[in-house]
């Protein structure tokens, strides 16, 4: 049975280091029994992905190819985390994958952004979300854990998909299995079949 695979979102790609910091990732899912897929990698083997066209089909591929999600949603070029993780959570929310949320700072949002002269409110006087979340609660919804590092998030995905996710798996590879074997003894039926009648007609 194939490994459970795992999707990593967030900015690491921005980084200097994106190649090695995607392959330590990588690495710590494989120390989990996952296979860790980054956005880095070509949805198919072999196949080069450029242009901002390419990038974001090739995301979204490998995004179907997993079962759960891990996304840093640290801050990102400013208060709130990098749009494009965002994106891909709600994308993988919206497809029933579970997500697995790590920040390195989970500060809430009203202690990271600037407050402006009124109370509660920014400089430019929108309100700011007051609900101890260290994101937006479409981001962090009420009871949704937020793990300190990656490492943590990962073990997390972990723990769940082994527990609840490969056993479905194990149980939809036994039908195709059953049905391959079906399948297969019907067409040897049939021909041994159209060998009798052959040879009973001669």
């Amino acid at each position: 049975m194939s490994l459970p695979r795992l999707y990593l979102a967030g900015p690491e790609v921005f980084r200097p280091d994106a190649v090695a910091e995607g392959a330590r990732l990588k690495a710590l899912c494989a120390e989990h029994g996952l296979v860790g897929v980054y956005p880095l990698d070509p949805a198919r083997p072999g196949v080069a992905v450029e242009g901002a066209d390419e990038i974001r089909a090739n995301c979204i591929a490998l995004i179907h190819q997993c079962e759960a999600v891990v996304a840093n949603i640290s801050p990102f070029r400013g208060p709130h985390m990098d749009p494009g993780t965002a994106w891909e959570l709600g994308y993988a929310t919206a497809r029933g994958l579970p997500v697995f949320l790590w920040s390195g700072d989970r500060r809430a949002m009203v202690e990271r952004i600037v407050p402006g002269p009124a109370a509660g409110r920014d400089a430019q006087d929108h309100l700011i979300e007051d609900f101890g979340h260290p994101e937006n609660l479409m981001i962090v919804p009420p009871g949704a854990r937020v793990f300190t590092s990656p490492e943590d998030a990962i073990a997390a995905a972990g723990h769940h998909l082994h527990r609840e996710v490969a056993p479905l798996r194990v149980r939809r590879e036994a039908r195709r299995g059953v049905l391959v074997a079906f399948v297969v003894a019907m067409a040897v039926a049939l021909a041994l079949g159209a060998i009798v009648n052959r040879v009973v007609g001669w």
